[in-house]
């Protein structure tokens, strides 16, 4: 009797409660992570960073004063149609500032649903906790607010196009891919990070035509009609990123690049002398990987698509010129998502970000660290990466050529 007078009971109100909570934890934990990852962002939409000062804002203004009128001309180095996305804002009741970075983490949201949606549709043992941790890692990732609530920078928006478009390949749905890389592409010329692994399962799938390739141009100019009934020139969709990529004349551009190795000072008539150099280093890079998974004849799981696409777009940023810190976004996002298949790469993983946050620290706070350093970290991480995934790669055609041995 005493014992039962001692035991503790809870009211029923709060046990119900209780087992709301314990039975919607997934949901609930969806919720609040969610809130989290907003208020992180809110509390850095007032900073102005040398980007948004010296171009992104001018360009607003500029826009602002002649409204949609204002596409008749060119406005900065951006595409036409994120000039357009930029008219938009002018009719917004907010400050440009905001409604850049707004935009931006939006996608951010996006990128974060999507790569939990890709581990969650992948994995059979506890998908919906995997599926959240996915969720949680790109939106605390400080690569990912930094880049759109701090910087207000767009590079979210072309890698949340691009993974989906790799998801698709997987999928082997190719026509919808390559309308989404055009998606991306349209957007920002960094997305061409993923166009030789797109040209490698056109070569090696046999599954569509060389001519399914004019879907991403036409995507481009689809997505920039505004401009062009304004009065732009047809020719000025693709103008644009040749513009763009003569622009910036330097072998690195504030990225921890594997030619920082051989120099880090007079970048700019190291340039003049190797910049075909790295450009041919980098086409060899991508050819020997391409040819090797030819030969081995590569199976296209998910793991494996989202290994290729990884070595690919890092193997561009790595060895390409005039990289700027940000353009290893993409490959950034698609290390993450490995992590899920393959553990082993967290360590790796750590390194890869703490090496870019020290970049954008770099330009955002004016914080110094030894250039030669990253990079040297950088392109070992890189190796690293390689030796360790070609081998994963590899592992289920040497499984089943044991397996045939034996049998």
């Amino acid at each position: 009797m005493q014992n039962k007078l001692l035991k503790p009971r809870i009211p029923s109100v709060e046990s119900k409660l209780l087992g709301f909570i314990e039975k919607h934890v997934v949901v609930i934990a969806f919720f609040v992570i969610s809130a989290a990852a907003m208020l992180i962002r809110a509390l850095l939409f007032d900073h102005l960073s040398i980007d948004a000062y010296n171009f992104l804002i001018p360009w607003y203004d500029a826009l602002s004063e002649k409204g949609f009128a204002g596409l008749s001309q060119p406005v900065g180095n951006y595409n036409i149609l994120y000039q357009t996305i930029i008219a938009l804002f002018t009719y917004l009741p907010i400050k440009a500032l905001h409604a850049y970075k707004l935009f931006s983490c939006l996608f951010d949201f996006l990128t974060a649903g999507l790569v939990a949606y890709v581990v969650y549709k992948s994995f059979t043992n506890r998908p919906k906790l995997k599926a959240l941790i996915a969720y949680t890692a790109v939106l605390f990732s400080p690569i990912v607010f930094l880049n759109s609530a701090c910087w207000a920078q767009c590079d979210v928006i072309y890698t949340f196009f691009c993974i989906f478009s790799v998801y698709h390949i997987y999928q082997e749905k190719y026509v919808s891919s390559l309308i989404l890389f055009g998606v991306a592409l349209t957007f920002k010329l960094q997305a061409i990070f993923i166009l030789p692994f797109l040209l490698f399962v056109y070569i090696y799938k046999k599954r569509f035509s060389i001519l399914y390739f004019l879907i991403i141009p036409a995507v481009m100019v689809v997505l920039s009609l505004p401009g062009l009934i304004m009065g732009r020139g047809f020719s000025e969709i693709f103008t644009i990123y040749l513009n763009q990529s003569s622009q910036y004349q330097s072998m690195s551009m504030n990225y921890p690049s594997f030619w920082l190795l051989f120099k880090t000072e007079g970048l700019d008539s190291f340039y003049k002398e190797f910049s075909t150099v790295a450009i041919l280093l980098t086409f060899a890079a991508l050819l020997t990987l391409m040819i090797v998974w030819l030969k081995k004849k590569v199976s296209f799981s998910i793991e494996n698509v989202l290994i290729m696409a990884f070595l690919v777009s890092y193997t561009c940023v790595l060895f390409l010129p005039s990289m700027h810190e940000r353009y290893g976004f993409i490959y950034e996002i698609l290390g993450l998502m490995l992590a899920f298949w393959f553990v082993k790469t967290i360590p790796l993983l750590v390194l890869m970000y703490l090496t870019s946050f020290a970049t954008y620290s770099n330009y955002l706070f004016q914080l110094t660290t030894d250039s030669t350093t990253l990079c040297v970290i950088n392109t070992l991480v890189y190796l690293a990466y390689v030796i360790y995934l070609s081998k994963q790669l590899f592992k289920e055609e040497t499984d089943t050529a044991v397996k045939a041995k034996q049998a």
